[in-house]
């Protein structure tokens, strides 16, 4: 029987040449598009095929400027202006090229949707929400068709927001690849007896308090007041024998809004906003929690479905655009535009143990598939396929 030796692989005698651009003021308070662009980004410099150089623009937040710092001796460029006045300018004309800061490359990748201009490079963009552009500003559509239209490569985040671009931007339909979101490694692994124990305190929930848990931004689409009042309609919220907490923030009249509705539900519910959590927190969060509801209206992916999924926490999901297609049958799924069907929903878990632990199971299972590895793998041969 013959062995398999293992050998080190060789980087290939010519790398291909990527610059990557970004706005790292996004670190402060990271979204989903923020959290692709940096997992794309450091798992991109450490492939051997490919030479990365970053690009940002001008960076004014503390958390984007240590970011930036933390990268040790990664080639990497600023912008004379923020990111965002490039990109005004970018729409305008087709100077200067980014291989003005990156010198000459192979790909100019945007983990977002930007214009950029370029000289000789090949441009590649991921698409992360089609619908909720469109939606929500119905202007950008021309801004969007310029920025697809002059796109090498179109990555999407999801097949849902694939059939939307194709459906938006017919022209776009050859030059989509899928290249999915998905969790950090560590939501993969347990968290400590301490962490666990430190969740609740961390919080603002008493010891032993069972809890419903939200991560999302508070933008109206996200649909938490509707949340809120069918949590608060569950006689063991009302009564503070179980908990809501939403991690995430929003302006100022977002989080009033929210505030407003929590109150309404009574002195003894426990309804927390706690900020936003990251990394071990998080996950110690997520570990906790006896669901993850997820009622948004307009989803192109829910990466907090697939980190809640993988520390096996049932996930109640709405039944429309992306959730489904990652939730798949470890979901609970309502209508989001149903208050009632949202309490009925949540209802059903809460009184079927045996299967929450079933789907739980099912979850890790799906999870397992949405690593960010994996992505960038896509990722890397969607662009060497088009070279």
């Amino acid at each position: 029987m013959s062995m398999a030796v293992e050998t080190t692989p060789r980087p290939p005698a010519v790398a291909m040449r990527v610059a990557l651009i970004y706005d790292l003021d996004g670190c402060r308070g990271p979204t989903g598009v923020t959290r692709h662009a940096l997992a794309q980004l450091e798992r991109l410099a450490r492939r051997p095929e490919v030479a990365l150089t970053l690009i940002a623009g001008r960076m004014t937040e503390p958390d984007g400027l240590a970011y930036w710092e933390s990268l040790g001796a990664m080639p990497r460029r600023e912008l004379p202006v923020r990111a965002r006045d490039a990109l005004r300018w970018w729409r305008v004309a087709s100077w200067p090229p980014v291989e003005w800061w990156s010198g000459p490359v192979d790909w100019v990748y945007s983990p977002a949707e930007y214009g950029v201009a370029t000289r000789q490079a090949r441009r590649a963009v991921t698409s992360h929400d089609v619908l909720q552009n469109l939606q929500a500003h119905p202007r950008m559509r021309q801004q969007l068709g310029h920025t697809f239209g002059r796109a090498d490569l179109i990555l999407s985040v999801s097949r849902f927001n694939a059939e939307r671009l194709s459906v938006a931007f017919p022209g776009c339909r050859d030059r989509v690849a899928y290249v999915p979101n998905g969790a950090e490694d560590l939501f993969f692994e347990p968290p400590t007896e301490h962490e666990r124990a430190s969740a609740r305190a961390d919080l603002g929930l008493p010891p032993g308090v069972p809890y419903l848990l939200s991560v999302a931004n508070f933008q109206p689409r996200k649909n938490l007041a509707r949340l809120v009042r069918a949590a608060s309609a569950l006689p063991e919220v009302a009564r503070g024998e179980l908990a809501l907490v939403l991690l995430g923030a929003g302006s100022e009249p977002e989080t009033r809004a929210l505030r407003e509705q929590a109150a309404a539900a009574g002195r003894r519910a426990l309804i927390r906003m706690p900020g936003y959590r990251q990394g071990k927190v998080l996950r110690a969060a997520y570990a906790e929690a006896t669901a993850l509801v997820f009622p948004s209206l307009c989803e192109s992916f829910g990466i907090p479905a697939v980190e809640a999924m993988a520390q096996g926490t049932p996930v109640a999901l709405a039944d429309s655009t992306a959730l489904p297609e990652v939730g798949g049958a470890a979901g609970w799924y309502f209508d989001p535009a149903s208050e009632e069907a949202l309490r009925a929903t949540l209802r059903d878990l809460l009184d079927r143990p045996d299967e929450r632990a079933r789907r739980a199971l099912l979850g890790r299972t799906i999870a397992a598939g949405y690593r960010w590895q994996a992505a960038n793998d896509r990722l890397v041969a969607a662009l060497a396929e088009r070279l």
